[in-house]
């Protein structure tokens, strides 16, 4: 019995312990492990004007994207875009109340006020679209979304550290959040 005691605390201990193989396909950045990180890498590769000097550091876990998270990340982003278009939408608004308040010509006033209405329309087609995303409750899987820290040269051309989220589809297809 005292000599099976230390035995099991070996088998134990080498049980536990993680194997070499895949520590080291984990540890190394620039061997993606798995089909999605190495979709990641090409889809950094194909791109390669987008991350100039870029370098891997880490790598995060993987987790599903569903439609759910699409309509969360989306609904964001169309957002967004619809509070950067009110800025223009409320310029002509102002100018066509300005434009009345001068007595200003009709045709100018006809002018302003086409404006407006562009801007207006192109914003109620915005929200919409952002209207759209609310409440989506499907949780069918699309693909894979990951998260992946890097280093690459930024507009003044030092070396920092960035970060993205992408998204491998069932296809194969990458996509960059």
């Amino acid at each position: 019995m005292k000599k099976l005691f230390p035995l099991l605390a070996l088998l134990a201990a080498g049980c536990n312990a993680p194997s070499a193989p895949e520590t080291a396909a984990q540890d190394v950045p620039n061997r993606p492990a798995d089909p999605v990180r190495r979709a990641v890498a090409a889809y950094i590769q194909a791109n390669a004007a987008a991350f100039p000097g870029y370098e891997p550091v880490r790598w995060g876990r993987p987790t599903a994207y569903t439609k759910t998270r699409e309509a969360a990340i989306k609904g964001v982003v169309a957002m967004q875009v619809f509070d950067n278009a009110l800025t223009p939408r409320n310029q002509a608004l102002a100018d066509y109340k300005a434009a009345l308040a001068r007595h200003d010509a009709p045709a100018r006033v006809e002018t302003i006020k086409a404006r407006y209405g562009k801007a207006n329309k192109y914003n109620d087609s915005l929200l919409l679209i952002a209207n759209g995303f609310i409440g989506v409750k499907d949780s069918t899987r699309l693909g894979t979304e990951i998260v992946h820290a890097y280093r690459a040269r930024n507009k003044a051309g030092a070396l920092a550290l960035d970060s993205a989220t992408f998204v491998v589809y069932r296809n194969g297809e990458v996509e960059q959040l």
